[in-house]
């Protein structure tokens, strides 16, 4: 019996001490700073010039110095209300170094909780660092921090970094906001699929020209659409596409569904005609004949007639459904033919995915191509054929028979 109760005191002890050291290194809410955004800038002009040039130990290093946006949230607990105004639920810290980990301790030195980053949703690289650092240089930290996720959506924008993340007049989190709209890339044409840290890093390892989506800020408000097109030798910046002509890329690769609009013209009036995407699908087939390689892109869409200018125009008219169909077509052919141009011919990268088709049909010819890829797609001619069909369009006009 002594025994027994001897075992059980022993069970009851080490049950007690599991629960005591059970999550020992857990830190409560109030000890970490909530990083739900980051931003990369170009340094302040404050800067001293051994600042700027990365001075290392007193000899000059080769690394540009960089200014890094933390928004923190504030939770509700903590932000201030009073005379019935609303307070802002976030903060904004920068600070300034050669490298993200020095940013990140010189941080610590003005706020009193450590940042983590588990909630991190959006990184904003600014146009001039997109420009003059390697990105991979950039994300090094990030991707070897255990507490940043590879899901974390990476936008580029079109000014500073620092304004996508202070909006007057707004109280609730910009961070959030943000990636809000980079989420919404399935119900336009206009913007870039999504765009995650770890996308960036497999293409950067990889070599492999990308694009990134781009956000525009003003005062008031943030846009995304467009992009930002990185070369994969450099993994740096050269331009950017236009939000037609990531219509044109998003047609080529297929890729959207339900989304998007194409206006066209009447090819008998020339009056405006509106067609809504339902559904587009893009094959792209790589063709060797001897020493040429070309490329035939096959684009079928089906959709509505939304709108039309016509008058009249009889919707259900076949011979005006067939013009509707054909100044459709004529519309997605500039659009794509647009971005070929400058992917071809002004940037000479291949952002579509060209190489990675030919990987598959012709893997011999891809390796004796792929370290050269981009200035070899950039000769490389694309023959493109468009099929709308128009399945939907209302009740205008006049039902015959």
């Amino acid at each position: 019996m002594r025994v027994v109760k001897r075992s059980c005191l022993y069970l009851a002890l080490l049950l007690l001490v599991i629960s005591m050291t059970g999550c020992w290194d857990r830190k409560e809410i109030e000890d970490v700073g909530i990083v739900l955004g980051i931003g990369f800038d170009e340094p302040s002009k404050n800067m001293t010039e051994r600042e700027k040039n990365g001075s290392i130990d007193g000899k000059k290093g080769k690394r540009q110095a960089i200014s890094m946006i933390h928004q923190l949230a504030i939770p509700k607990q903590f932000a201030a209300k009073e005379a019935g105004i609303s307070q802002k639920d976030y903060i904004n810290l920068i600070s300034e170094g050669t490298s993200v980990f020095e940013n990140i301790r010189e941080l610590s030195t003005r706020a009193e909780r450590s940042p983590s980053y588990e909630h991190l949703r959006i990184i904003v690289i600014s146009e001039t660092i997109a420009r003059n650092i390697d990105l991979n240089n950039l994300i090094n930290f990030l991707l070897r921090n255990t507490e940043t996720r590879r899901s974390i959506r990476v936008v580029i924008s079109q000014g500073k970094a620092e304004d996508a993340f202070e909006k007057s007049g707004i109280v609730r989190n910009p961070a959030l906001v943000l990636r809000e709209l980079a989420d919404n890339y399935q119900k336009t044409l206009s913007m870039a699929n999504e765009f995650k840290l770890g996308d960036m890093s497999e293409k950067i390892t990889g070599k492999t020209s990308f694009i990134v989506p781009r956000v525009d800020t003003t005062k008031k408000e943030a846009k995304i659409a467009g992009a930002a097109v990185i070369k994969g030798k450099t993994a740096k910046m050269i331009g950017w596409l236009g939000e037609k002509e990531i219509v044109g890329l998003n047609l080529l690769k297929g890729e959207k569904k339900n989304s998007g609009i194409i206006s066209g013209s009447d090819p008998k009036s020339g009056e405006t005609i509106v067609y809504e995407i339902r559904t587009v699908k893009s094959k792209i087939k790589p063709q060797v004949k001897g020493d040429k390689l070309s490329f035939a892109v096959e684009i079928h869409s089906e959709g509505k007639l939304r709108e039309d200018w016509v008058d009249p125009g009889n919707a259900f008219d076949q011979e005006f459904i067939k013009r509707a169909e054909q100044a459709t077509e004529v519309s997605i052919q500039e659009l794509v033919e647009k971005v070929l141009t400058r992917t071809q011919n002004d940037f000479k990268v291949d952002v579509i995915g060209f190489g990675k088709k030919l990987s598959i049909n012709y893997p011999q010819i891809w390796k004796k191509m792929k370290e050269d890829w981009d200035d070899e797609f950039s000769g490389v001619e694309v023959e493109v054929k468009v099929k709308v069909k128009i399945q939907e369009f209302g009740t205008r006009g006049t039902k015959k028979g």
